[in-house]
């Protein structure tokens, strides 16, 4: 964050960044805090080993801190200042909740008029609200927000928000404040256990709690607080909710109520810990469409989380309504997969010129219905803004293949679309949820992507806070909003993961020693519930989700793939406790760190006897089982190559698609990649045909769906009921493209590896450490493949071993090194000659239509294989094209064919090796 003003501030951890393309060896750093009138902290000048620190001295509330980084080398001092400031820390002294509980009542405005008899030096609002709150001072909003106070577990906590308002209070005189109020999340309807969402989930009245601070101009501080002196009206939004949309009545008469003050509703009230929701980027109008039904619908070309405004030139008394959608279907908005959802905004005019805008609400859209406009709308007056938790861009992948860089694009607006403050499965439909599974397995791909540091601390935070509540459980989707139902594996293991993974990409030890308490409580809670069944180092016999929406199960209507529960569920258990060990080991917890070792070491040794045969087979063969074995070292001493090849098999046998549901898709590529299978791995992320990632591309997405086939290859939508087009999960591929595709690893250090492969001709992505941006590109130069080009920057105080594929040795900026080298900080130009030219080749994994693509090949492989002609016959190239060589010999067996045996297959190996040469060949003589 930069010069965050009244969160929460439990450990300070301040960082800077350079950048150039070679770094000074001698460079020293200092630290210096100093608040209105002294230092309260500095430091030596010290060897700057990184650009980091973790200042410890007592925070005052109310406080800005004034930060100073200084650098130096040569006796050159560099600077750079920022500021952080406190909020109130302690809640309230003076002030009192006050609103109105009366259920009638939807949207409440609180006012209060202020006399300033002199401009002001300094001011500030601390304020918190239940449900959404807005606030203004004499009609100008305060602060850039939306959304406030964020979503909670309101019963536990509710946080204050601190707002700089010293430039709406410099004018002499009377100014009005007002806080306005709608239901929100607290009190709307919400949740997924009752049609529509349960109302009051939280509490049944709207209220708010603020407290305005400021110095006047002779230096004398003055305090305005909520108490019942407040007035209260009701508001021109007559009714608002997160699924419901929201009804604006601009000519509505706002009526007098009597203002109540309430026991605090909340246990805590803390300085906030949420960032800002924000509008970001904003959309133009690209396409207006008239439906076959007359109606106006709007594109703005780009599925998103926020809302629509747009210029009122409206006559006074006009209805209008606005409502969202996510799909054209048979030239119609389609809004079947809203379910419940109204996700409508109504407006009527008051005749004026302004901009509208919705208040507490949010909608998942591309599209939007113009009901009750004149037809002659001018397009120019509307706009899509995108809302989401003020996170920065940190990471970028960019190819020569334009599907994949929609597809990566895609992901990135999944990601921006449901991080609204927690990070929710999908932001159209009546659920709008915390779900625990989508962050834990996406939160990888999100720290590449963005900032997610402080989202992530909050969230965490969250976890936590439920876990207090069920005796360490964690539920399924966070805030439990419908009760305790949790203990879940995958989805429940977010405990371990989110901070584990937070730490990893930071290097903050402040975020696990938050949650340790939190992650060894969940792993308990597995223990404990592993005790009452026969092996306490297993998590067998449990209701669980399994590899949800997995498409290896047989019976379509089944929601969760064949990979068995218990299976997955004793991975996540072995893997939570490896987290909890390793945390320990960070924190010098070692009493702590040699239980859960242990532990986990107890798991896996009952793992690999429960799930594995006496001869080293696993007992089930889906892509999701091994892959997850594969990735996590669950296996017998030497056992990986056996499951490898399995997987391989596997693979083939599934026409080189993909099977995996929620928990193996992001498990597969690295489980391949990791184990000499890298082209496989890149050739199912290139799939364009049902299931892949491209296919949804192919359809026209613009994020990433809920199903492999939300749109069926005819264009209609699956009309399940559960279908959403924008629901990230399966996204979490884009962290294998980082590591692997583009090489850029973080684990015991930096290490710099990518898996150059010929289905790409170039690739360049970057991401952010602490210390500043580690990029690499990579680009093969000629056709034949036979020369590499690279760049590697590697930011300030990191070293990076750096491997390349099919190299012996190769230079950097002129000097020569071999794979394993470790190079320094700096900016690097690579060019090496493979020792295997990088083309794209055939071998017996390669897809049949691949090779009736080449007709040479193709006449070289019909003189080896006896049932090559048997694929001419009308009809069945079709079926057979996503077969390889292999599983079609196999297939041919069960219609009177004889398979090939071993010496044929070598010799189409063989075919493959010479048939490469023969193009190499023709390509360097051209």
């Amino acid at each position: 964050m930069n010069n965050p003003i009244g969160f929460k501030m439990d450990d300070l951890f301040i960082d800077c960044e350079i950048s150039g393309d070679s770094y000074p060896t001698d460079l020293k750093k200092k630290l210096t805090i100093t608040d209105d009138s002294q230092m309260v902290f500095s430091t030596d000048w010290e060897v700057a080993n990184d650009l980091t620190f973790k200042p410890i001295f007592k925070l005052q509330n109310r406080t800005r801190y004034n930060v100073k980084i200084e650098l130096k080398t040569n006796d050159k001092i560099f600077s750079k200042t920022a500021f952080f400031e406190t909020g109130l820390m302690n809640g309230f002294k003076a002030s009192a909740w006050i609103g109105s509980d009366d259920a009638s009542i939807h949207g409440l405005d609180l006012i209060k008029e202020i006399n300033i008899p002199q401009g002001i030096k300094n001011g500030r609002l601390y304020i918190s609200g239940l449900g959404l709150y807005e606030a203004y001072i004499d009609d100008v909003k305060i602060g850039n927000e939306y959304l406030a106070p964020g979503f909670t577990n309101y019963n536990y906590y509710t946080q204050i928000a601190t707002h700089d308002v010293t430039k709406l209070l410099q004018t002499a005189g009377t100014h009005t404040i007002r806080i306005s109020l709608g239901d929100g999340w607290y009190r709307g309807k919400l949740g997924i256990k009752e049609h529509g969402g349960k109302a009051d989930q939280y509490g049944n009245a709207l209220m708010a709690i603020a407290e305005l601070n400021y110095v006047n101009n002779s230096g004398v501080e003055e305090r305005i607080s909520t108490d019942t002196s407040w007035q209260g009206f009701t508001s021109q939004i007559n009714h608002s909710g997160i699924y419901y949309g929201e009804d604006l009545d601009e000519l509505s008469q706002s009526s007098a109520i009597t203002i109540k003050q309430f026991a605090q509703p909340t246990k805590h009230l803390i300085d906030r810990l949420s960032l800002p929701i924000k509008e970001h980027e904003t959309f133009p109008v690209v396409k207006k469409i008239v439906t076959p039904s007359n109606s106006i619908v709007l594109d703005f070309g780009q599925n998103m989380a926020g809302w629509v405004t747009f210029e009122n030139h409206l006559p006074k008394g006009t209805k209008v309504a606005l409502e969202y959608g996510e799909l054209i279907q048979n030239g119609e908005l389609y809004r079947g997969n809203l379910r419940s959802a109204r996700a409508t905004f109504s407006y009527v005019s008051d005749g004026k010129v302004h901009t509208i805008r919705p208040h507490f609400t949010y909608f998942g859209f591309r599209y939007v219905r113009l009901v009750g406009f004149p037809n002659d709308i001018d397009i120019k007056d509307f706009q899509a803004r995108a809302l989401y938790s003020d996170m920065s861009e940190i990471g970028k992948i960019t190819t020569d293949n334009e599907a994949i860089n929609k597809l990566f694009n895609n992901i990135l607006w999944g990601q921006k679309s449901n991080f609204m403050d927690i990070p929710t499965d999908c932001p159209q439909r009546d659920e709008r949820l915390g779900w625990t599974g989508d962050a834990a397995i996406f939160s990888k791909t999100a720290s590449y992507n963005m900032d997610t540091y402080q989202f992530n601390k909050k969230y965490a935070y969250d976890v936590a806070v439920e876990q207090s509540i069920n005796n360490g459980k964690v539920p399924l989707y966070v805030p439990a909003v419908d009760g305790d139902d949790g203990g879940k594996a995958v989805w429940s293991d977010v405990a371990t993961i989110i901070p584990w993974v937070t730490y990893s990409r930071t290097g903050d030890e402040a975020i696990l020693r938050q949650n340790f308490g939190a992650m060894m409580s969940w792993v308990d809670w597995v223990h404990d519930y592993a005790k009452k069944t026969r092996n306490e180092f297993l998590w067998l016999e449990a209701d669980q989700l399994g590899d949800w929406l997995a498409l290896d199960t047989e019976d379509i209507m089944h929601l969760k793939g064949k990979t068995p529960d218990d299976l997955i569920a004793s991975a996540y258990y072995y893997l939570s406790a490896k987290l909890v060990s390793k945390t320990a080991k960070v924190l010098h917890a070692n009493r702590e760190h040699d239980y859960y070792q242990l532990l986990a070491d107890k798991i896996k040794e009952s793992f690999v006897a429960e799930f594995f045969t006496a001869s080293g087979r696993l007992i089930t063969d889906t892509q999701t089982a091994l892959s997850l074995c594969l990735n996590l070292g669950l296996y017998p001493v030497s056992g990986r190559q056996v499951l490898t090849d399995k997987l391989v098999e596997r693979i083939e046998k599934d026409k080189n698609h993909l099977t995996t549901g929620f928990v193996g898709t992001s498990e597969l590529l690295p489980a391949l990649s990791n184990n000499n299978q890298n082209e496989l791995a890149t050739q199912i992320l290139l799939n364009n045909d049902y299931p892949s990632w491209l296919y949804q591309v192919k359809h026209g997405a613009t994020t990433i769906w809920e199903r492999w086939d939300s749109i069926k290859p005819d264009g209609n939508i699956n009309d399940n009921g559960m279908n959403s087009l924008n629901h990230y999960s399966t996204g979490a591929v884009m962290a294998w493209a980082y590591e692997y595709l583009v090489g850029i690893k973080q684990d015991k250090g930096l290490k710099i590896q990518p898996q150059i492969t010929p289905k790409f001709r170039s690739v360049e992505g970057h991401t952010k450490l602490t210390t500043g941006i580690v990029k690499v590109a990579w680009e093969i130069v000629n056709k034949v493949g036979t020369k590499v080009n690279l760049t590697i920057d590697i930011p300030y105080h990191n070293d990076a071993e750096v491997i390349l594929p099919y190299a012996d040795q190769w230079s950097a900026n002129g000097e020569k090194h071999h794979n394993g080298d470790t190079l320094e900080a700096g900016h690097y130009e690579i060019t090496y000659q493979p020792t295997s030219a990088l083309i794209d080749k055939f071998d017996i994994h390669t897809p049949l239509a691949n090779f009736y693509q080449d007709n040479e090949i193709s006449q070289k492989l019909a003189k080896l294989i006896p049932f090559w002609d048997f694929l001419n016959l009308p009809g069945n190239m079709d079926h057979f094209k996503d077969y390889s060589i292999l599983q079609l010999s196999r297939e041919m067996k069960g219609i009177g064919f004889t398979p090939l045996n071993q010496e044929q297959i070598e010799q189409i190996n063989l075919t493959f090796t010479n048939y490469k040469k023969e193009q190499l060949k023709k390509e360097q003589e051209s």
